[in-house]
């Protein structure tokens, strides 16, 4: 006959619950930052308002063209933060780019820092997008359900097309994220952003190039964005 079966201790508990617990309380209070955030900066004026302290921003950081590499430098990682936090003005700044490094290195040095940092933020959006996208509860956008059919089969081409779709860069950064990673491995993905960025970013950087000064090349695109 068998023994009385032994109590379980009620003071055990899964070593992971507490940690996907921790998790998810952090994802939501980043969500919870950012939402704040984003509700101040409409609440002073919305996109408009934040689109012209971008341009103040951006004539006040054309003097870092006179510090060489080190302002080049300076520029791609303000950049980078701008495109992980998801603000506007993509093109605003790839504009002043082609403009305060010149018509005739523009396409070396204003193209190579915004495809730069188009770039690193897409990879870094990738790895807080996985971190913290099913806690936060985010959903893979319809207008990119689309491209990703064959990303599969063809995950360059998918990407690449994906990278092409007509929505905000931060969108896409985070929307690609929640597919599973082996639809998104990292060398197809990285080279897909790569060639997208380049062919979007180099013409636009011309046109920056093509205005007297930064202040025409900013009004010019900020008005047409209107």
């Amino acid at each position: 006959m068998a023994g009385p079966m032994p109590k379980q201790d009620s003071t055990h508990q899964d070593p992971e619950k507490p940690k996907k617990a921790s998790k998810r309380h952090l994802a939501l209070g980043v969500g919870t930052l950012l939402a704040l955030i984003a509700a101040y900066v409409y609440k002073q004026g919305g996109k408009e308002e934040l689109l012209n302290v971008i341009r103040e921003t951006l004539l006040s950081l054309q003097s870092l063209r006179n510090y060489g590499a080190l302002g080049w430098v300076i520029f791609v990682v303000v950049f980078i933060a701008q495109l992980t936090v998801c603000l506007p003005g993509t093109m605003v700044v790839d504009v002043a780019l082609g403009n305060i490094y010149g018509p005739l290195s523009c396409a070396v040095l204003g193209t190579a820092a915004s495809v730069l940092a188009k770039t690193i933020s897409a990879l870094v959006s990738l790895f807080l997008g996985r971190l913290f996208g099913q806690a936060l509860g985010l959903e893979f956008p319809a207008a990119l359900q689309r491209h990703m059919a064959a990303v599969q089969k063809r995950p360059l081409k998918a990407l690449f097309l994906a990278r092409l779709a007509p929505i905000s860069t931060g969108v896409k950064n985070y929307a690609l994220s929640l597919l599973p990673p082996e639809d998104v491995p990292l060398l197809p993905y990285t080279l897909a952003v790569l060639a997208a960025n380049l062919i979007v970013t180099t013409g636009v950087c011309i046109l920056g190039a093509g205005a007297d000064n930064l202040v025409d090349a900013l009004d010019q695109v900020m008005s047409s964005s209107h």
